[in-house]
């Protein structure tokens, strides 16, 4: 982030996005905040611990703790009151990374036992294989228009858009306006899942490689959450049911999850 003054460093962009918060917090609670619960992955290191510390300082917040957002996803849940060794598995497609951790709770301690990812993998990628398919199946383009659209920002908020209906919908028709003509493509759920295998692949390594470390059978997951927006894509939801043989787990909201968490420590 550029300004007059020069290049901010990570943490002072950190800083000034808690303190947005922190402000839009106080406004809506009608009173000062001083102390936070803050969620990271559970794969940050001491650096990006005391880092992540160092922002919220500079935004005016004391860091009552540091919470794994895996961990905060199982409170979120209830895994806290659950028996001794309950396992969750925790699944969190967010807009742009993917994080699968296995949660074991014992003697009142939650503990991620195994974690795994791939931080270039995200809902973000589904949309742009529903603009692949969309520019294929849209003959009023003409090929130099095509590549002109591949970082079309509106063209993504209408792809955004027609993917959430494909989630409810099985078809979803997408009317775009560019230049003197409105395009249209009309696209089924079943052609959008087919042209999303190659990523389905990529999402079922990290939950392989999760189980594995922790050395589980997914018979012997008690819980799978689902958290990140992007979970609603029912090709997620039915994918994971196929391979645990049960339902996970949506009852709150996947968006919410980690925050409610949160607020639960």
């Amino acid at each position: 982030l550029n300004t007059r003054q020069g290049a901010k460093t990570p943490i002072e962009v950190s800083a000034e996005i808690l303190k947005a918060l922190k402000l839009r917090a106080e406004e809506t609670l009608g009173g000062d905040l001083v102390g936070a619960v803050i969620t990271v992955p559970a794969y940050f290191d001491d650096a990006q611990r005391q880092a992540t510390k160092d922002a919220a300082r500079l935004a005016g917040l004391n860091v009552l703790r540091l919470l794994n957002e895996p961990t905060a996803a199982g409170l979120a849940y209830g895994l806290q009151e659950k028996p001794d060794d309950t396992r969750f598995l925790i699944y969190d497609l967010g807009g742009g990374t993917f994080d699968v951790s296995v949660l074991d709770y014992f003697d009142g301690v939650v503990q991620v036992s195994a974690s795994a990812g791939d931080n270039h993998l995200g809902g973000e990628d589904f949309v742009n294989v529903l603009r692949q398919c969309f520019l294929k199946k849209c003959t009023t383009l003409t090929s130099s228009e095509s590549d002109k659209l591949a970082q079309n920002s509106e063209l993504w908020q209408v792809l955004e858009t027609a993917k959430r209906k494909l989630g409810e919908e099985m078809q979803a028709e997408i009317r775009f306006h560019y230049g003197d003509t409105v395009h249209t493509a009309v696209i089924s759920r079943e052609e959008f899942q087919e042209a999303a295998t190659p990523l389905m692949g990529r999402l079922r390594q990290p939950l392989e490689r999760a189980l594995r470390d922790a050395k589980l059978h997914p018979s012997q997951i008690d819980g799978i959450i689902l958290v990140g927006g992007a979970t609603r894509m029912p090709m997620i939801r039915h994918s994971i049911a196929q391979l645990f043989r049960r339902i996970p787990l949506v009852s709150v909201n996947p968006d919410e999850a980690i925050a409610r968490g949160a607020a639960v420590q």
